[in-house]
């Protein structure tokens, strides 16, 4: 098992609460100059999108069960709250014990914003287990990596913005109901 004692250590530190110390872009470069080919291939595959893929490695393994384990219970979810049969949207049967409870704290949130940031903080807690006894190996790299597509897409929801697209379709939607 390769050690990359360089480049773990060479990377920023960051929390759930912090921005993105470095961009995806200059993390995969990094790992590109730095890591074997075949760990390389390992830490691009994590990903927050695309997990439908067969791996020997055991925490990209157990990530992937874990996500498509979370978007199987809340397809269920969601199928029960629109009165349809959900089971086509479901992957394939993945059984895992905490997910059910994570979905159904996921629907009890008040806002959409508030259960994507539930979500993703489900998620980080979950790769808090799987980067246990992992220091500077290629499992290390991937949990990272998966982290900082967390960041990533935890910045992409701006308050502001939000407020002045909704605020924006609200005004047409009034005008075109007075021009009724």
């Amino acid at each position: 098992m390769s050690q990359y004692y360089f480049t773990v250590s060479s990377l920023p530190w960051f929390d759930f609460e912090s921005e993105p110390p470095v961009s995806m872009d200059t993390f995969n470069d990094v790992c590109e100059s730095t890591l074997r080919e075949e760990d390389y291939s390992l830490v691009k595959k994590a990903s927050l999108d695309d997990f439908d893929f067969e791996t020997a490695n055991p925490v990209l393994k157990r990530w992937t069960v874990f996500e498509q384990s979370l978007r199987n219970e809340l397809a269920k979810l969601r199928g029960a709250n629109l009165g349809i049969d959900a089971q086509k949207y479901v992957k394939q049967f993945i059984d895992n014990t905490t997910t059910p409870a994570i979905a159904a704290g996921a629907f009890k949130q008040e806002t959409p914003l508030k259960t994507e940031l539930y979500l993703l903080k489900e998620r980080w807690a979950f790769l808090d287990e799987l980067e246990a006894g992992h220091f500077f190996d290629v499992e290390n790299l991937i949990v990272y990596s998966l982290r900082l597509q967390i960041l990533e897409r935890k910045v992409q929801f701006k308050t502001d913005a939000g407020n002045e697209n909704f605020t924006e379709i609200y005004e047409q939607i009034k005008t075109s109901i007075r021009e009724m």
